[in-house]
């Protein structure tokens, strides 16, 4: 069995399932390998509009496998285990940040260390009320990595992340909501339920506008805003040119409900 299973698309929405839950869903196997090719694969399959991650058992993801690692201060392959930036760890980041479909991380427990970071790098972010989060990094004397230390502090501000950084304390899912790590706290029996019908409004909307919106906020990080209003009409233009704009308008004007389901 494959440590990543991906689900039948549904209503435009891959669900993809870690499945490691006898290890947290750590990092171990071909775990990452797995979900960067599932997210490669959705993002050139029309059919997929959406994504939503999420994890078997009490774990969203736990991180690195130290147990596969072995006893020694480090891992005899990095790569093997995900952890070498430049390797399976680095190209899975930015696959799921140049994926130009709205990602959902329905997080069903505890998300530390790694897993973390990887969590930081969906558009969204929904946790069960069990849900836990840790950078633990400093805890095995490590500095941070799968992205956490460049979105942590985008998204609770710097003070914040180095508290969290050097303390590696826990954060339960409420805490989570005040920190803005997450945008919606629900019971843990319907966050499945939650998350795919926020993907499926999400797979409805017009696609190559859906894209170009998330270009633009991944684009706005670090832009001036000179360049990014200029990156924001260069997009604009095409839009205006488009059929998803024709239907949009069309369907305003009969008073009726755009469909882009053809698109």
């Amino acid at each position: 069995m494959s440590d990543c299973i991906i689900d039948t698309t549904t209503d435009g929405v891959m669900l993809i399932r870690f499945n490691r839950p006898e290890r947290m869903n750590a990092m171990g196997g071909t775990l990452v390998a797995e979900l960067r090719e599932a997210l490669e694969a959705g993002k050139a399959d029309d059919r997929v509009r959406a994504f939503v991650v999420t994890g078997e058992g009490r774990g969203w993801c736990a991180g690195a496998d130290l147990a596969a690692m072995g006893s020694g201060a480090a891992p005899a392959n990095p790569r093997s285990q995900g952890l070498d930036p430049l390797g399976d760890a680095g190209r899975t980041i930015l696959a799921l940040h140049n994926c130009d479909k709205p990602t959902i991380a329905a997080v069903n427990g505890v998300a530390v260390g790694g897993g973390f970071g990887l969590c930081t790098g969906f558009d969204i972010r929904i946790a069960s009320d069990q849900a836990r989060f840790g950078t633990i990094f400093i805890k095995r004397a490590l500095s941070p990595d799968f992205g956490l230390s460049w979105y942590l502090p985008r998204l609770v501000g710097p003070e914040r992340a180095a508290d969290l950084f050097y303390s590696g304390r826990l954060v339960d899912a409420q805490e989570a909501l005040a920190l803005g790590i997450v945008s919606k706290v629900v019971p843990h029996a319907s966050l499945l339920e939650e998350a795919m019908a926020q993907a499926t409004l999400y797979a409805k909307q017009p696609p190559t506008a859906i894209t170009a919106t998330r270009r633009a906020l991944k684009n706005s990080i670090g832009a001036t805003l000179e360049g990014h209003l200029e990156f924001e009409w260069g997009h604009q233009k095409q839009r205006l040119a488009s059929a998803e704009f024709q239907e949009g308008v069309k369907a305003f004007l009969e008073k009726r409900e755009p469909n882009y389901a053809r698109f």
